[in-house]
């Protein structure tokens, strides 16, 4: 595997290639301080996986990205950086990683195991099988935005505007989720393919709604938003 690293942090750097030496056998490891530097022999050295630091001296790593997308249009890309306020971008040059520093081998493993996955099959349909009277209803669960516990029922509400109320504790409901589903406070979980704006402390669905995130848990939940969508778009890069 050819692997290139582009970041200015010697110290970073150096512990990068560290680990990638240990995780990776027969690999070839380039470094490189700017993103000029790294696009003069990307086309040369034709890399397998990069990780781009976004943060460079008077350069953006997204942007040096999509240069490199002209040379190098099917190379797997993981970025590297002290923020997460530029992770939307990356999923526009189709990003297979977002790695905040300081990052850890585990993630690093995570960054190989994506790069190298050939099968990117979609997952089947998955349903919700709910009950309301003596009417049994089976919901696709890719039409369900959100999902909120009220008292003890649970009510789900769908993209076309319907809202199914039953008579099952949340807890019970959520079990059944799959994995779209990101359950951000207590009683209520959103299927992420529905949440069309992120913000630091909340975010907000499709049909307008907006909901606070766990206080405790914003960061485990951002890193799951952001794992989701990544997941998705190298899918749908694989598919083209």
């Amino acid at each position: 595997m050819k692997i290139a690293i582009c970041d200015d942090k010697r110290q970073d750097v150096d512990a990068l290639r560290d680990m990638l030496t240990r995780l990776v056998e027969s690999s070839v490891i380039d470094c490189f301080e700017t993103g000029e530097a790294f696009l003069a022999a990307a086309g040369e050295r034709a890399y397998d996986l990069v990780f781009m630091d976004i943060y460079l001296p008077g350069e953006n790593g997204v942007e040096v990205i999509r240069r490199m997308r002209g040379i190098l249009p099917d190379a797997a890309v993981a970025f590297t950086t002290v923020s997460d306020s530029h992770a939307v971008d990356a999923f526009s040059v189709y990003a297979i990683h977002y790695l905040v520093k300081p990052y850890t081998e585990a993630d690093v493993v995570e960054t190989l195991r994506r790069a190298t996955k050939q099968d990117f099959s979609t997952a089947p349909k998955s349903t919700l099988t709910v009950r309301i009277g003596n009417d049994m209803y089976e919901l696709d669960q890719r039409d369900i935005i959100r999902v909120e516990a009220s008292d003890h029922k649970t009510n789900i509400f769908t993209k076309n505007g319907s809202v199914y109320s039953i008579w099952m504790l949340f807890g019970k409901v959520e079990a059944q989720l799959d994995k779209s589903f990101l359950t951000i406070n207590r009683g209520v979980s959103l299927n992420m393919n529905h949440i069309a704006k992120w913000r630091a402390y909340d975010c907000e669905t499709s049909d307008g709604k907006l909901f606070l995130l766990n206080r405790r848990r914003r960061q485990q939940l951002k890193e799951a938003y952001f794992a989701f969508q990544m997941d998705a778009l190298q899918a749908e890069n694989a598919r083209k």
